[in-house]
């Protein structure tokens, strides 16, 4: 039997897609519902175009639907979307459900935000590795998989700058279970 991945290597392997795999049904919901509602136009593009040819709608008409109409549809078209727009499925997740959950991990950290939306100064070198760590493992402990999904959904973002969150994420295995 071959060995379970991390969700660190799964995360460095699959990008958003292992995050998505983490989520339940009603979080892949709650997602698709938020991005829905809280994307841009351009943003929300591909995935008009993509539910018009599922639903065989004209994509205006498509753009008219609630997000409740169209969330079990968005779940479903989330695995074979680009990787950038799936991330923001998890972005809006965050920013519109989660910003607690984002709020006590950057106060954690000591990173200046706004209401959970990082705002750094121009030169900012990046988060202190052993404070990133530490407050990661906290919020794992504190939060279980809805803390891996936003750790993950940060490394997706950008794993250089959360860099200190590799010690954390290998200590799960990629279905969010203790490895």
């Amino acid at each position: 039997m071959a060995e379970q991945l991390t969700f660190l290597e799964a995360v460095e392997q699959r990008g958003p897609y292992a995050v998505w795999d983490l989520m339940d049904d009603d979080e892949k919901k709650a997602a698709a519902v938020a991005f829905w509602n809280g994307a841009d136009r351009e943003s929300r593009s591909a995935l008009e175009i993509a539910l018009a040819t599922d639903l065989k709608f004209r994509q205006q008409s498509v753009r008219q639907l609630s997000a409740e109409r169209v969330a079990g549809r968005l779940v479903r078209l989330a695995d074979n979307l680009p990787e950038t727009v799936l991330f923001q499925y998890l972005f809006h997740l965050h920013m519109e459900q989660r910003r607690p959950l984002m709020v006590g991990y950057l106060d954690a950290v000591g990173l200046p935000h706004d209401n959970g939306a990082l705002d750094l100064p121009d030169e900012f070198e990046g988060p202190d590795a052993d404070k990133v760590e530490k407050a990661g493992r906290d919020l794992a402990g504190a939060e279980g998989k809805s803390a891996l999904v936003y750790l993950g959904t940060l490394m997706v973002a950008d794993s250089d700058f959360w860099a200190g969150l590799e010690p954390v994420l290998k200590e799960f295995a990629s279905d969010g279970s203790k490895a």
